[in-house]
């Protein structure tokens, strides 16, 4: 069974306006609904209200008009009073008729039922009079269906004390109706408003996924991260531009292999005839080869210096591209004590520092970590070097280290013109140099803090410029202690 995916992000987008508006489509039926059904009921409760008591008050006036017709007649005996009375006769009969079908009690019906029965009695009591077949005394008969319209009253009365009560219950009740729609209203409004919600939020999420890995993944590749694969989920047009991107890294990644393999090479191929001139140079200046003017002195001592500097500039390019590529095992790691490392690291810049006239503020802790002594080194030389090259004279570079049971600190510190804040975080990068006010004696090649990166982040520590902005360069390294490898490592040292 295949998952449903949009075939376009647009596809998505429009499933999702879809989705979002579902529940509140859904919602304003069942309100309209709702609305409809309190219509309806209220117009059905006005209807019996109006006809009941219309057809009440109809029924007595006509039962008053016919009492009154057949008294006349009583009295006169005129033959037109009985057919009035016969057609206020009719329109009763029709009236009650129409009185029952109104939702009255059983015990109002039952008594629109015994009228008529008793009216259909003084009905024929009237044809009789009126064609003369009455049997027994016509003035007794007709007195006696006279006498019974008292009775008829009473229960006129009572058929309208029933209409009132009707109005009255299907009033409630359609009060009742009322608040328990409007209590059903709001809890399903409740409702499709939470499911809307999470709607939106579904759909947010779906929408924004694909874009956020894809974002992610073009920040991998930003930072140089082409070993992460790119892996995008969603419609199948975003996911064909995460392949595209996927081969995009795989093409950087090669890319990146072939240029640090291509200079290592060229690095390691520059060494040997660096070497030769490096070692011409010192002949000459030496005067094994003959002796040399003061002119031909000078320029055999710039050929020198330059040709260590140069030589710097290819082992740290060397270094570096090892760094990225990390030829070098974690097997490699041993035992070591940090102080003695950073203290034989800073005794070996004494020649740059008292030259300059340079104080040295160290204070360091006893810290054993395992390491790469190697790293290690590189990474100290890099930051005492930097620390003595834009230090002025009769500045201070210093060293603090401290540890805790996971991680040792340590930080590094000078009195040179400091990191801009803007750049703190481009220092790292390779062959980026800072723009400073301040010159210092030795250009460098930008590669040192770039190699001190890649070495830390190796190690699983952490480098970073502790006052960007502010005049004296600060920078504050963590490195992982791992006390299960300190142990096993000991062993090992105290069994050999």
């Amino acid at each position: 069974m295949k998952i449903f995916r949009p075939r376009t992000f647009l596809n998505l987008l429009v499933l999702g306006f879809i989705m979002v508006s579902l529940p509140l489509g859904v919602g304003l039926w069942t309100t309209l609904k709702f609305i409809d059904q309190l219509s309806d009921t209220g117009l059905e409760v006005v209807d019996h209200a109006v006809s009941g008591t219309r057809e009440s008050e109809l029924l007595a006036e006509h039962l008053r008009n016919e009492e009154r017709t057949l008294r006349l007649y009583s009295i006169t005996t005129e033959k037109e009073y009985l057919k009035q009375t016969e057609d206020y006769h009719a329109q009763i009969d029709t009236l009650l008729f129409q009185l029952l079908r109104l939702p009255l009690r059983t015990n109002v019906h039952s008594t629109i039922d015994e009228m008529r029965q008793a009216r259909n009695v003084q009905r024929t009591t009237i044809i009789s009079a009126r064609d003369g077949t009455i049997k027994g005394d016509p003035q007794t008969e007709i007195t006696k269906a006279i006498d019974s319209f008292e009775e008829q009253q009473n229960q006129v009365q009572d058929i309208r004390a029933g209409i009132q009560e009707m109005m009255e219950r299907e009033i409630t009740g359609l009060k009742t109706t009322t608040e328990e729609a409007q209590r059903t209203l709001v809890s399903q409004t409740g409702t499709f408003i939470l499911a809307t919600v999470f709607m939106i939020i579904v759909m947010t999420f779906l929408l924004s996924w694909p874009v956020r890995q894809l974002n992610k993944s073009v920040e991998r590749l930003g930072n140089g991260d082409f070993k992460t694969p790119v892996l995008v989920s969603g419609p199948l047009d975003i996911e064909v531009l995460g392949e595209k991107l996927d081969w995009l890294r795989v093409r950087l990644e090669a890319l990146e292999q072939e240029k640090a393999k291509f200079l290592a090479h060229i690095s390691h191929e520059l060494k040997t005839p660096l070497s030769s001139i490096r070692e011409g140079a010192a002949l000459l200046n030496e005067g094994l080869v003959g002796e040399l003017s003061h002119k031909q002195e000078a320029v055999t001592s710039i050929l020198i210096n330059n040709s260590v500097l140069l030589q710097d500039l290819i082992e740290n390019i060397i270094n570096f591209n090892m760094a990225q590529l990390k030829k070098e095992s974690k097997e490699s790691n041993k035992l070591i004590n940090l102080k003695s490392l950073i203290e034989k690291v800073a005794q070996a810049q004494t020649t740059k520092i008292i030259g300059r006239n340079i104080n040295l503020d160290i204070k360091l802790q006893n810290v054993l970590i395992c390491g790469n002594q190697k790293e290690l080194e590189a990474i100290f030389e890099n930051l005492f070097s930097n620390a003595a090259k834009y230090s002025p004279p009769g500045g201070t570079i210093g060293c603090r280290l401290s540890s805790d049971q996971k991680k040792a600190a340590c930080i590094i510190y000078d009195s040179g013109p400091g990191i801009p804040k803007e750049e703190s975080e481009k220092i790292f990068k390779p062959f980026y140099q800072v723009e400073t006010h301040v010159h210092s004696v030795v250009k460098g090649s930008g590669l040192g803090l770039a190699i001190v990166y890649e070495y830390v982040t190796h190690l699983g520590g952490s480098i970073r410029v502790l006052n960007p902005g502010e005049p004296g360069a600060r920078f504050g390294i963590t490195l992982p202690i791992n006390n299960v490898e300190i142990e096993n490592q000991a062993k090992t040292y105290e069994n050999s």
